[in-house]
């Protein structure tokens, strides 16, 4: 018999089960600890002990007393009763049906009651306009982890000078998806297309200015990259002393660099990212690109590590690009939104309505404002 079956002192000290293994499941999205915090997990962490408090409040202990009328309720007295808009009801409750799915893969419970129908009924249906749906960096957002990927690489080149090829390299793809609206598809590799197999140091001109990408009309074209995204170029071009040929972002997976020693027929001799590099470079070697699911790996990372609040969990791709449009559009138009994101006027037009609906806005108080006096 174990102590907290016998009442010892172990059940004395130990937390109630479901706070137990609200702790465990926290620590696994921790991705590595208490001390890690990140912006999904503190959320979830606020937004299930409420709900355990209510559990408790309701006399249940264990995850065998929630049943689907169990979250009916929540979701009645608790979460609809908070003024909150359906989305963020819908929000709220995910973090309650994600805790159960874990429990269920973890074997503390048999059945995930939080994606049945019965129990989901009373959430209202949230609003699912398109435009709504697609995130947009926002200046405070792109501030944050612009300052955060400028700390890790000036940190990493202060204590491994050219060897700081992580940090430096993360740098140089978030200013450009920051600055350049250049869509992420065009700039690494696409393991479903073979035509996409990213951006090379070949394709970027001298000055870092312009870059030529295979459009997502599959033709080449040449994108600007403004002032603001080419230091970062250009202190990753130093760091990696890259082959023409080499991808402008290629991934530093080992397993990945390992192959291409391989390929390169180079000798298994090597070790770390320096040393790989000159080998491959000596050999005329071939790195791979990282992926847009990599990439996509690496921005969660980044926005956790920066601690950047985003509805959607963590800055996106095509949310940067977003962003880019947004700006020029307020600030100069549609026309050269269109022009710097290769779309037509008409896109643009559609896809920031609402800002060129506020400058006409503007542009129309201006007229009366002459013609009246």
């Amino acid at each position: 018999m174990t102590d907290s079956e016998s009442g010892g002192s172990g059940a004395e000290n130990a937390p109630p089960p479901l706070r137990r293994a609200l702790e465990d499941y926290l620590v696994s999205r921790g991705k590595g600890g208490q001390e890690q915090s990140g912006i999904y997990r503190r959320h979830a962490e606020r937004e299930l002990g409420k709900f355990v408090t209510y559990l408790e409040r309701e006399g249940i202990e264990g995850f065998d007393g929630i049943e689907a009328r169990t979250l009916r309720r929540y979701i009645r007295r608790e979460l609809l009763g908070q003024g909150h808009s359906p989305r963020t009801v819908q929000k709220y409750y995910d973090y309650v049906s994600a805790w159960l799915g874990w429990a269920q893969r973890e074997g503390l419970v048999d059945t995930h009651y939080g994606i049945q129908e019965a129990a989901r009924e009373p959430l209202p249906e949230a609003d699912t306009r398109k435009e709504e749906r697609q995130q947009t960096w926002r200046r405070e957002q792109r501030r944050a982890i612009l300052g955060h990927v400028d700390d890790r690489a000036r940190e990493a080149i202060e204590e491994d000078g050219l060897d700081a090829y992580g940090p430096v390299r993360n740098r140089a793809l978030v200013y450009v998806l920051a600055y350049s609206g250049i869509r992420g598809s065009e700039l690494l590799a696409n393991p479903q297309d073979d035509r996409r197999d990213g951006a090379t140091w070949r394709d970027l001109a001298d000055d870092c200015d312009s870059l030529e990408v295979l459009g997502k009309n599959q033709r080449w074209e040449d994108r600007s990259i403004p002032p603001q995204a080419r230091t970062a170029l250009e202190r990753w071009r130093t760091v990696l002393d890259p082959a023409p040929e080499w991808p402008l972002f290629p991934t530093l997976h080992y397993p990945s660099l390992h192959d291409a020693l391989d390929a390169a027929g180079v000798e298994r001799d090597v070790s770390g990212h320096a040393e790989i590099f000159d080998a491959l470079r000596e050999a005329a070697g071939q790195l791979t690109t990282i992926t847009t699911d990599g990439a996509r790996r690496l921005l969660k990372r980044l926005t956790d590590e920066a601690d950047v609040d985003v509805e959607e969990g963590y800055l996106q791709l095509h949310g940067a690009r977003r962003g880019v449009g947004r700006v020029l559009a307020m600030q100069q138009g549609a026309d050269a939104a269109a022009d710097q994101l290769g779309n037509s006027v008409e896109v643009v037009e559609r896809h920031y309505s609402d800002i060129l609906a506020a400058e006409r806005a503007e542009k129309t108080g201006e007229a009366f404002d002459d013609h009246d006096g």
